[in-house]
């Protein structure tokens, strides 16, 4: 198993998909993985209960357009 995971997702359209708690200790987040992805998403579940580093970008589809809507 490699030691990252790349895959595309999008937030879940709730308005709990990004919590913020307050408290002040950060927030937490959800994402939605369709099928396609899952195959590389389920390394995740090997990782579990350890730090992770996360990098998220847009998925750009060569438009001029904003980055909305799931495009996977």
């Amino acid at each position: 198993m490699s030691d990252a995971a790349s895959f595309l997702a999008s937030f879940p359209s709730i308005q709990s998909a990004i919590k913020i708690h307050g408290d002040g200790n950060g927030m937490r987040i959800q994402f939605d993985v369709p099928e396609s992805e899952m195959a590389e998403a389920v390394k995740l579940l090997a990782w579990r209960q350890q730090v992770l580093r996360v990098e998220v970008t847009p998925e750009c589809d060569g438009s001029t357009r904003k980055h909305t809507g799931k495009h996977y």
